[in-house]
């Protein structure tokens, strides 16, 4: 008999059976799926083959995709050989697809192992409390991307309150085209998600991004100007604008983003990313810098407050998203770490595929100050430099391996400076970069200052009049005498 007709044979035996059966191969691709298998999706199991099963692999458009990822194995499959996970597949509206218990079982070593998978019950395992961690998580993440397969990133990913709030109403955002507001700290993906939600509120719909600060009236009207003359050829048309630090957007260029707005009526969108929900509030005006000082403006003790035009404030009021730092997010941080480390290992960036108790530990203490992308970032770097599969606390940057509560406090040392000196110099680098970026207009560099010019052109006459009419400071002796005269 040769080889080729005990495959066939094999294959029609399998197909035989009513328990789903799949094969995946060294490379991660499904090689093999029974008729039991087709019956269990509810689809011509010839679509899934060739596909990635391999858990955090990149989702592309098509559904299938995401449905063979989700028949990928557990972790530590690799080390112990054998695996038990409940698997969860993503259906959709019309098919809802059951989740199944299924045992997996690698066979041969190496990069010539094969993976087998049989649906079934299974009251044999045995159990390895980090594994068994490791496998509760992939089912959490399983279900979160079964439930939110359309707005499906990894920030989004979470059981707090926070979390679950943002989920929610990013849902209702992908539902609705309607006006935005995106409340975020820095470093929170919050581009990428308002992204997504443009993709499925308005699919195939043009968008213009464009940097806040960096506008005024005429550079905004060259940023957009293509999905304007989309607006203004065709009555039918429709566009979106995505605004990155919109509450750092000078006053003028939001009045005028207005104007565009109401111009075309709702055919042109607003998406506005912000930092703080509280510049809704904030009167804006030019007023409202008035109990700031020119110095405390200049070198950025303390910085005119971010504003909103009442206006465009009650554009984005419509529908807001807030993102929570990470730091008051502890309870997702496991989840979040473990669908990075899964993207990162399917994306074979290396070996590390699940976090130690160790590792949970020291993430969850850490404060992220750069959110998000920080975390992403951190568990890349533990992917490519873990040596097996079980990623520990050794793995992470210097940074969050060698921290202890309270060791920025510790390190906090008494300088001997002198404030005023240090605050003169910053206050003249601000002012002559500013000048230099905008080519010597001043009312430009006010702009990028988040002052009015008449201010900058007081501060600089008051600059030079310091410069040419105070004293020298006298020098500092060392010599003993001083000192006991102290």
């Amino acid at each position: 008999m040769t080889s080729g007709t005990k495959i066939r044979n094999l294959m029609r035996l399998l197909d035989a059976s009513d328990a789903p059966v799949w094969a995946i191969d060294p490379a991660g691709k499904l090689v093999y799926l029974s008729a039991a298998t087709a019956r269990w999706l509810g689809l011509e199991v010839e679509r899934l083959l060739q596909r990635r099963a391999v858990a955090g692999s990149p989702v592309s458009n098509d559904p299938l995709d995401l449905l063979a990822a989700t028949l990928s194995p557990p972790p530590g499959l690799k080390h112990r050989g054998t695996a038990s996970l409940r698997v969860q597949p993503a259906g959709d509206a019309k098919h809802r697809i059951d989740p199944i218990d299924v045992r997996f079982v690698r066979i041969g070593s190496g990069e010539s192992g094969l993976t087998i998978a049989i649906g079934g019950r299974f009251s044999d395992r045995v159990p390895d409390e980090e594994i068994a961690d490791a496998a509760i998580v992939r089912q959490q993440l399983d279900a979160w991307r079964k439930k939110h397969a359309s707005i499906a990133t990894v920030a989004t990913a979470g059981v707090s309150s926070s979390a679950k709030r943002m989920r929610a109403r990013i849902q209702v955002a992908a539902n609705v085209r309607t006006h935005l507001g995106f409340f975020a700290p820095a470093g929170a993906n919050c581009e990428s998600i308002a992204l997504r939600v443009h993709q499925q509120s308005a699919p195939r719909e043009p968008i213009a991004i464009v940097d806040g600060p960096l506008m005024d009236p005429e550079l905004l009207d060259a940023s957009i100007v293509p999905v304007v003359n989309q607006l203004a050829n065709s009555a039918d048309a429709k566009a979106t604008v995505l605004v990155r630090g919109l509450d750092e957007m000078p006053l003028d260029a939001q009045r005028h983003l207005v104007q565009l707005i109401s111009s075309y009526s709702d055919r042109l969108r607003l998406i506005g990313l912000c930092s703080d929900q509280s510049n809704l509030d904030v009167p804006a005006d030019e007023g409202s810098l008035a109990n700031v000082s020119d110095r405390e403006v200049v070198i950025g003790i303390k910085p005119p407050p971010r504003q909103i035009d009442a206006a465009l404030a009650d554009l984005l009021a419509s529908l807001t998203v807030t993102i929570e730092p990470l730091a008051s997010r502890v309870e997702d941080i496991p989840l979040l770490a473990a669908a990075l480390v899964d993207s990162h290992h399917a994306a074979r960036d290396g070996v590390g595929e699940r976090l130690s108790r160790a590792a949970i530990d020291a993430l969850v203490i850490y404060p992220w100050p750069n959110n998000f992308e920080e975390l992403d970032a951190a568990m890349r770097h533990a992917v490519r430099n873990a040596t097996r599969e079980s990623i520990g606390p050794e793995n992470f940057p210097l940074a969050i391996r060698s921290f202890r509560p309270g060791d920025s406090l510790a390190r906090r040392k008494v300088q001997n400076i002198s404030l005023d000196e240090m605050l003169e110099s910053f206050e003249l680098k601000m002012i002559k970069s500013a000048v230099e970026i905008s080519d010597g207009n001043r009312a430009a560099a006010a702009r990028l200052l988040g002052i009015t010019r008449s201010r900058l052109l007081r501060r600089i006459d008051a600059v030079q009049t310091e410069a040419t009419t105070s004293p020298p400071r006298p020098k500092k002796s060392s010599s003993p005498s001083d000192g006991e005269s102290a």
